[in-house]
Parts: C-alpha cells; sequence; structure tokens
C-alpha cells in the first residue's frame, strides 16, 4: 500500500493571484481537488496526507469529504514542511507530490510504483530538449550537453522508512535542498532511479502555467 503526501503550504508570489494558487479554479474544481483526485480514485492508496499553512487549513477540509484525507500545518519552509507530513505517513512507500501540479496521470503513477517496488527511490522526470548553457553576468559561460540533463517533477517515491530518516539527517546536519530527491541522496548516499514522465505534468508557478493548465485539464 502507499501513502501521498501532498505539499501545498505555499503561497502564490509568482502567479500574482493574491491567494494560494491551489485554490485556483479550472473547470468549477481547484488545483487542488484535481491533483487529490489522481490519488483518491486509486485504490492502492490507503492515505493522503496534505500540508497546508495554517490560514488555509478551513477552507481546505471544507472542500474534501473522504476518510483517506488527512491534514497538517506545513513549516517555513517546503522541507520542513514534508518533514512534518512524513510524521502522519504509516505506509511501505509515499508519494511525495507538489499540490499545485494537477496533471499528473495515471499511468505516471503506475510506472512510478512498478519501479519502486525494486528501488529504495524513484522519481519523474524529463528530457532536455533545448541546448543548456551554464551563463554568468547574462554571458555564456559553457554548453553543457543536454543528453545529460533531465527535468525533475513530483510525484517522487520513497521507501518511507529511509525518507523520514533522510529528512531527520538533514535537520540535525543542519542542511536544505531543493526537493526531496536530492536531500535522499546527500543524505544517505543512495541511490535515486528516475521514470521518464510527461511534459505536460507542469507545476503551476506563473501566470503562463495557469493558462496552459486551464487548455490541458
Amino acid at each position: 500500500m502507499y501513502s501521498a503526501l501532498i505539499v501545498a503550504a505555499g503561497s502564490a508570489q509568482r502567479t500574482g493571484l493574491g491567494y494560494n494558487k491551489i485554490f485556483y479554479k479550472i473547470k468549477d474544481k481547484t488545483l487542488l481537488e484535481h491533483t487529490i483526485e489522481n490519488f483518491i480514485k486509486d485504490s492502492d492508496f490507503k492515505e493522503i496526507v496534505i500540508v497546508l499553512s495554517k490560514d488555509d487549513l478551513s477552507k481546505v477540509k471544507s472542500i474534501f469529504k473522504n476518510d483517506k484525507i488527512k491534514y497538517v500545518i506545513g513549516g517555513s519552509t517546503r522541507q520542513k514542511s514534508v518533514f512534518n507530513g512524513l510524521n502522519l505517513i504509516n505506509t511501505k512507500y509515499v508519494f511525495i507530490h507538489d499540490g499545485a501540479r494537477p496533471n499528473i496521470k495515471q499511468t505516471e503513477i503506475a510506472k512510478l510504483k512498478q519501479v519502486a517496488r525494486n528501488a529504495d527511490a524513484v522519481v519523474l522526470y524529463t528530457k532536455a530538449k533545448d541546448s543548456v548553457v551554464k551563463y554568468e553576468e547574462d554571458n555564456i559561460k559553457e554548453y553543457v550537453d543536454r543528453n545529460e540533463i533531465g527535468l525533475i517533477q513530483t510525484p517522487q517515491v520513497f521507501k518511507s522508512d529511509l525518507i523520514k530518516k533522510a529528512h531527520s539527517l538533514a535537520i540535525n546536519n543542519n542542511n536544505t535542498y531543493t526537493d526531496d530527491a536530492s536531500l535522499f541522496i546527500k543524505e544517505l548516499n543512495k541511490k535515486v532511479a528516475l521514470v521518464e514522465g510527461q511534459e505536460l505534468n507542469i507545476k503551476a508557478t506563473t501566470k503562463y502555467d495557469l493558462t496552459l493548465l486551464e487548455e490541458i485539464l
């Protein structure tokens, strides 16, 4: 059995909405509803833990009426929010996913489950299509081989006991990371497998992302 840990405690600074982007509505449903549906309808998921800000808790509770769902207040950073959510996880595997990434498909979830059976961790990614450069002061410094570059997405899947241990170590070592896979690799010195996903599994970050999601959801 699996758990889904949905990180939804962020703000909407880059979208310019003035409220948490998880409440942005497309086809009469919030982004968070679109996201959560993918896990509610999958019987393999025993529980769904949503990490929220204190200000958003009551509103989200009014939206969802499902016994699978649990709620926890997030921390001051994404990493702290995930750690808070992990404390409620009770299954062997946990899918950590962005609350504002609503276009994840069941086919990707199925592929992640399959690979996770033989790995400690597995994440979705897409291959880079454009030329990739390192730059400095608005000038190209050097080109990077795009065949060695991947763009990381969520969900990211972990054996629950291992990712809990990794997060505890990160706290003890006072280390911060941009995502859970990098934390897992650095703190436990373990490998993370890759599963190629689809480009439209986008996270709502800017107004352009919201416009695109209106077309594809």
